[in-house]
């Protein structure tokens, strides 16, 4: 365990040392080679540390840095996987650099978001106190399938969960509420409230419009986005009213969108009902965002407001926030597709965006990316003209001459991407 672990340690300084990333997987990459077990090894050797799970097809991250935030707020001694880094070799990795050469770890709480489909596989390895489930989402086809099937394979592995694990989980998904309650342990429900739920009738990006318990078209009292909403069946099932929405909550949300008043509630249900804390505002303030949500990098005298938009429901999302930020005036956009193993090969969601919502906020549309072809032709059936870019370095020089001093240039990209953009921009690889 003392070699694997200083080996590991010493890959993490090579590789921040070269500016090759911040190792955020090869160190666990190796560990994992070496040693199948080596998570497992380094929980058991620490079982003061509290495991807190995050999943969902949207939002882990974000959900992840702010509970670490808030934790570390209150006092405790918190470490989570920031890079992103969300399968087993990224948990391995931060395990390694949070870790003595004795494989003990010296913090209070461990916070780890986790890819969709790899989590049922990291359930093997670690058993968490508390696991949020955040949404899910059609994202990636190619590779999750749809979000029935990777629903499916993480109930069946939360089976073999111990009964004290806790679940946080966002009551306004029809699909995750449904089954959550065939579980035995305990479960923390959040979601927003019927006022931020303003949609008047379902949009075509929905992934989950039928009742889970007798499979008849469901019902919404309010829709808040997707398929989140107040949902009812005439067989019965129906949103819970034991809910954490913060109705009556004056809380100064740090991060735009309603998608993020969903992952901060979860949060405040967490803090509500487990810690028992009841003063908010104080604990969010100073928060950040992440890496390429809603991240602001300055270059060239222009701002870059980065949103990663990775599917429907994220991307219609993004557009959103643009279009709230604009109201009535015209803005810089830059859209950049890419179809790589992080972002799935398939495309074709890129038809169930709804670009025509921000039509009159349109100065200039630059398009760019692997498939920039592919979402050129989405918005000619828009009749949005673009300006097209395969190099997306090419499509920010020319954006830049296209703006002025201190204007904001907002950009939408997927993961890979996001990536790449962010460190030609701030000159260093993040992952």
């Amino acid at each position: 365990m003392f070699v694997k672990i200083l080996i590991g340690k010493l890959m993490g300084k090579i590789s921040a040392i070269f500016n090759i990333g911040s190792g955020s997987t090869w160190p666990g990459h190796i560990a994992l080679k070496t040693d199948k077990k080596f998570i497992e090894k380094i929980i058991k050797k620490n079982p003061h540390l509290k495991i807190i799970i995050v999943a969902g097809t949207n939002g882990k991250t974000t959900t992840t840095a702010l509970l670490s935030h808030v934790l570390n707020k209150l006092g405790y001694k918190v470490f989570y996987n920031y890079e992103g880094a969300n399968l087993l070799n990224g948990i391995a990795s931060i395990l390694i650099k949070k870790t003595n050469l004795f494989g003990k770890i010296n913090y209070d709480y461990g916070v780890f978001e986790v890819d969709e489909f790899s989590f049922p596989q990291i359930i093997d390895k670690i058993s968490p106190d508390y696991v949020f489930l955040l949404n899910l989402f059609r994202d990636q086809l190619d590779r999750y399938g749809e979000v029935n099937t990777i629903g499916y394979r993480w109930f069946q592995s939360f089976k073999k969960l111990k009964k004290e694990t806790i679940f946080i989980v966002n009551g306004d998904d029809p699909f995750l509420f449904f089954n959550a309650e065939k579980l035995k342990n305990k479960k923390i429900y959040f979601g927003v409230t019927k006022k931020s739920m303003k949609l008047k009738e379902l949009t075509h990006d929905i992934d989950f419009n039928y009742c889970p318990n007798c499979q008849k078209i469901l019902n919404y009292q309010a829709i808040a986005y997707s398929h989140l909403g107040d949902f009812y069946c005439s067989c019965g099932f129906k949103r819970s009213s034991d809910i954490y929405d913060f109705a009556n909550e004056k809380i100064n949300y740090p991060v735009k969108g309603l998608y993020n008043i969903y992952n901060t509630n979860a949060v405040l249900s967490f803090l509500k009902e487990v810690l028992k804390i009841d003063k908010f505002n104080q604990l969010l303030k100073d928060f950040q965002p992440v890496f390429g949500r809603q991240e602001k990098i300055f270059y060239k005298n222009r701002i870059f407001f980065l949103l990663l938009s990775k599917n429907p429901a994220g991307f219609n999302q993004s557009l959103r926030i643009i279009k709230k930020i604009l109201k009535n005036k015209k803005g810089n956009i830059l859209i950049i597709l890419n179809n790589r193993i992080p972002d799935g090969t398939d495309v074709s969601w890129i038809w169930d965006v709804d670009f025509q919502m921000i039509r009159k906020n349109v100065k200039n549309l630059f398009v760019s990316g692997d498939r920039v072809y592919d979402m050129a032709l989405r918005f000619k059936y828009e009749d949005i003209n673009t300006k097209n870019f395969v190099n997306f370095k090419e499509a920010i020089e020319k954006i830049i001459k296209s703006t002025k001093n201190d204007e904001i240039i907002y950009v939408l990209a997927t993961y890979s991407a996001m990536l790449e953009v962010r460190k030609f921009l701030v000159g260093k690889k993040f992952i």
